[in-house]
This record gives structure tokens, C-alpha cells and sequence, in this order.
């Protein structure tokens, strides 16, 4: 069995410089269904920052503010 991973998905709080949590996902389906799951900043006092990782090296970013605003690239 592969334990190797293909996507991942990061979870940083804040200003903190490290990941809160992390999801390692070995294909595309399981990884897009828990990216789509993230609706809100979570447990974070400001900000949440959620960036999902791709095989070829893309990365998704969504920012979602504690007021309400949402932004990403």
C-alpha cells in the first residue's frame, strides 16, 4: 500500500506560521469534497487562511474574516 499523499489541505489561524491543521488526501475526489466543506474561519479570532495543494503544484487559497468578508486567489 502507497502512503504517499497527492493534495493537501492547510488550516492557519490568524498570524500564526503554522498550519492549525492539516489534510493529506491520496486522490482528487476526497480532497475537493473536504475543500468544499470549508464555509467559515473556523475557531480563529480574525481570520482563517485555507490553502489547497495540488499535484502540478497549484495552489488554491481562501481567506474567510471572523466580520463576514471573504477573500482568496
Amino acid at each position: 500500500m502507497n502512503n504517499e499523499y497527492l493534495y493537501s489541505i492547510t488550516a492557519t489561524y490568524d498570524s500564526a506560521t503554522a498550519a492549525h491543521w492539516v489534510g493529506r488526501y491520496s486522490d482528487a475526489i476526497s480532497a475537493v469534497t473536504e475543500w468544499n466543506k470549508i464555509t467559515d474561519w473556523g475557531f480563529a479570532d480574525e481570520y482563517a487562511t485555507y490553502n489547497f495543494s495540488e499535484p502540478s503544484g497549484k495552489m488554491t487559497t481562501k481567506i474567510f474574516y471572523r466580520d463576514g468578508k471573504v477573500g482568496g486567489k
